[in-house]
């Protein structure tokens, strides 16, 4: 049987693996442009939501199993950022005790597409300063963007359930960074 400690680890691993392979799929840069419009309402910061409204937005994803769930009482311990009419945002989660720790990025519009930077600079304008990601595409996405490693996990199949993750995606490095000031 697992000790507490192994079962929590494990369950953070999974968080962790989960919001990044969403990551991975919804925000590469390389699948189009963003619309004018949609850059337009993320220029303008008009992204303010409820924790109920972030919610629905971010359980609209078809890839349920690949996301973190965070609960309501969660969320309102976070900064909450959603396009208005849309399912695309990101929060801020405290780190340091500030709320600059990037989390549950998500477009789960199938009509929007290419809209991972300029929902990057969005979440950095309004204080993001860390993230982490499983190594990959989104290293030089980050790269590109400022973000500069300081830390890494490597990849341990332990927590790799039945090795699907690793069949799908590789072995891939959870990687931790900041950004570049």
């Amino acid at each position: 049987m697992k000790n507490i400690k192994q079962v929590v680890e494990n369950i953070k691993y999974k968080s962790k693996m989960a919001l990044h392979m969403m990551a991975e799929r919804f925000l590469s840069i390389d699948e189009g442009k963003a619309s004018p419009e949609i850059v337009e309402l993320l220029k303008s910061n008009e992204l303010e939501t409820t924790p109920n409204e972030f919610k629905k937005s971010l359980d609209k994803s078809k890839h349920q199993a690949m996301l973190t769930d965070f609960s309501t009482a969660e969320l309102k311990k976070m900064k909450l950022f959603k396009l208005k009419d849309y399912n695309i945002g990101f929060a801020l989660k405290k780190k340091d005790g500030k709320f600059n720790e990037i989390v549950a990025v998500h477009n789960n519009e199938p009509s929007v597409k290419g809209i991972g930077k300029d929902l990057m600079k969005a979440a950095i304008a309004n204080g993001g300063e860390y993230l982490d990601h499983f190594d990959g595409f989104l290293s030089s996405f980050y790269k590109n963007l400022g973000f500069v490693e300081y830390d890494r996990d490597k990849f341990d199949p332990q927590y790799d359930e039945g090795g699907k993750f690793a069949a799908e995606y590789g072995e891939q490095d959870i990687i931790y960074r900041k950004l570049k000031k």
